[in-house]
């Protein structure tokens, strides 16, 4: 595949008979084998293959036509063009949804017990029930297509990051969309409803999540002779409930992350048809002809290697929170 994208690039640019095209062909290849190391015993090829993925060199897609010829079929500049799209749904959707849960689990577990409690276990539990992409198919059918069907004066686009007039110029250059203001309120108009489905979702398991961590560590033994200290109630929730809970929140925080970049919203993605990762994913083992393997290995070892930074900022991240790590 590699050689044929170049052969392609060559054709394009210059002129060439079939002897010249069959005789390049056989060069490039015989490049590619060297560069590779193909012609290598299998132990050296290992090493290569190695190489190559801690480089980013990844290779070709074997149906570039499937993602829109992104880079000529280059797996890392299709992995790149799809990269904002899923920070922008993805990323910034969950850590809202944290943000915004984490704040109402919180002011839930401290009024334990109450109404505004009891209706956040029944929205935590509802929101759990269903599923992402379902929601935005309700969604769609509700603020897209029949919101069009009965001319409302504000619907939303049926699916698509930007609209066509923009698409093109999303997929080579992201960054550049939002240099023209147009194309900016274009993108947000895009984003609003699958947004929304996201925080919808999940905004309640973050809530149950905090209101569980926070519960746990009201009931400790030093937040109980804290409050018979008599110190005041925003101290004791700050330094002695929000502080020895904070490990326990980042670390769920910081391990979906990963996951959901590289295709957590997988179905989600999907049903927006949205230009993220998730929907890569779904290009390169659902709408291929066969599985992509390139991309899906590609794939696959960036959200691995994601997963174990991550990891590794969350160890220096608990000592500055645990003071007992320090010791």
């Amino acid at each position: 595949m590699e050689t044929k994208s170049i052969i392609r690039t060559l054709m394009m640019h210059g002129h060439y008979n079939s002897t010249q095209i069959q005789q390049l062909q056989t060069q490039i290849m015989t490049e590619l084998e060297n560069a590779y190391g193909l012609n290598e015993p299998p132990a050296i090829r290992t090493l290569y293959i190695m190489y190559n993925m801690v480089v980013f060199n990844w290779g070709y897609s074997y149906f570039p036509s499937e993602y829109g010829n992104v880079g000529g079929g280059k797996v890392v500049d299709i992995i790149l063009s799809a990269l904002p799209g899923t920070i922008l749904l993805d990323t910034l959707g969950i850590l809202l949804s944290a943000f915004i849960g984490i704040e109402i689990g919180l002011r839930s577990a401290l009024k334990y017990g109450s109404k505004s409690d009891k209706a956040v276990m029944y929205y935590a539990a509802l929101a759990n029930g269903i599923p992402q992409w379902w929601l935005g198919i309700v969604m769609l059918i509700v603020f897209s297509f029949y919101l069009a069907q009965i001319h409302s004066p504000i619907y939303f686009p049926p699916g698509g990051i930007v609209s066509p007039k923009y698409y093109e110029l999303w997929l080579t250059d992201p960054a550049k969309v939002f240099t023209i203001p147009q194309a900016v309120l274009d993108l947000l108009w895009h984003l609003t409803l699958p947004l929304i489905t996201v925080l919808i979702i999940n905004i309640g398991s973050w809530a149950y999540f905090a209101r569980t961590v926070v519960l746990n560590i009201s009931q400790e033994d030093f937040v109980t002779f804290a409050k018979i200290k008599g110190l005041p109630e925003s101290h004791v929730v700050n330094r002695y409930i929000l502080r020895p809970a904070a490990p326990s929140i980042l670390t769920s925080i910081f391990i979906t992350i990963p996951f959901i970049i590289f295709g957590g919203f997988l179905v989600t993605e999907m049903v927006f048809q949205w230009w993220g990762l998730g929907y890569v994913y779904n290009i390169a083992i659902v709408e291929s002809p066969t599985p992509d393997l390139p991309v899906v290995v590609a794939l696959t070892y960036a959200s691995t290697l994601l997963y174990i930074v991550i990891i590794f900022i969350m160890e220096i991240v608990y000592i500055i929170l645990d003071p007992r790590l320090r010791e």
